[in-house]
């Protein structure tokens, strides 16, 4: 659940209307249509104590397609492409689907293959520079999103760190580096084929 939910919550990042945000990170959504690179992510429990580490690569064409690829500490693949998104997990040969609007209610980064306009499901909030990076929050306005909020760090206008608080206290920290921006992606970057004998299941 944990790299399902923190992949889809890059997708959000990736897709937070422009009119909310500092002018500089305006400049990245209105400017940046793909981009790829590296990912690092920490998970701490609600003590701050590190319970789990991971790393892969990332793909991402606006609007509606993304690609997360985890290498450690397992491999797991996530792809989002229109209306459906896929997690396949080659250790127990198992892919399943989900329809947007079946994952709407479990993930809030899957409103962003709409039209982007979140300000009716989050409030948005300016916080302090931190670390080096400008930072902004988000916070769902209803109940049942399985997360308390979001926040997201940039320098310039570029976004180098995503952190997500869950309904258990729970942080993931996602930092960005390696990254290319508005270079050529080949359609099939976004296409998940499930291989052979690998179960599907329909969510």
């Amino acid at each position: 659940m944990g790299h399902r939910f923190l992949s889809v919550a890059l997708w959000l990042a990736a897709l937070v209307p422009s009119q909310v945000l500092a002018a500089d990170l305006a400049r990245f959504f209105a400017t940046v249509h793909t981009l790829r690179g590296q990912f690092t992510q920490t998970v701490r429990d609600h003590r701050g104590q590190v319970v789990s580490r991971g790393q892969g690569q990332l793909w991402l064409k606006r609007p509606g397609r993304f690609r997360w690829d985890y290498s450690a500490p397992y491999r797991e693949q996530i792809v989002g492409h229109g209306q459906s998104v896929w997690l396949y997990d080659p250790g127990l040969a198992q892919a399943t689907r989900y329809s947007v609007s079946a994952a709407l209610g479990r993930t809030p980064a899957l409103l962003l293959a709409g039209d982007g306009h979140l300000k009716t499901f989050f409030s948005v909030q300016t916080l302090a520079s931190q670390g080096g990076l400008r930072w902004i929050k988000l916070k769902p306005r209803g109940r049942g999103q399985g997360f308390r909020w979001i926040r997201i760090g940039y320098h310039g206008a570029r976004i180098r760190r995503i952190v997500v608080e869950d309904a258990m206290n729970q942080t993931t920290d996602i930092h960005l580096h390696g990254l290319h921006w508005n270079m050529r992606l080949p359609a099939s970057t976004f296409r998940f084929r499930p291989p052979p004998h690998t179960a599907i299941v329909y969510q």
